[in-house]
């Protein structure tokens, strides 16, 4: 069986998260250096479910707002900036 997947208005997306070899980070001129030492500062995300633009919530997120995950992230003054902080500190 063939089937026509614009007939059947099949969408898909695909995320990838990869430390990539590079001399800057894709999304801003901070370097993309892995780091050991104790950080500057650390924040905190939820996730929070929202409609996209076909007015459909993503139900993992919805799975994982439900559970109250949280995600802790540690920055450092000199390789990282509001692109990737975008969220208020915690500390």
């Amino acid at each position: 069986m063939k089937i026509d997947f614009s007939e059947i208005g099949l969408k898909v997306g695909l995320e990838l998260h990869q430390q990539l070899n590079t001399k800057y980070k894709l999304f801003c001129d901070c370097s993309p250096i892995l780091r050991s030492d104790e950080a500057d500062y650390v924040f905190m995300r939820r996730l929070r479910p929202t409609q996209s633009e076909l007015g459909q919530i993503d139900p993992a997120a919805l799975f994982e707002f439900k559970r109250g995950r949280k995600i802790v992230y540690e920055g450092y003054k000199d390789t990282t900036c509001l692109v990737e902080a975008d969220s208020g500190l915690i500390n």
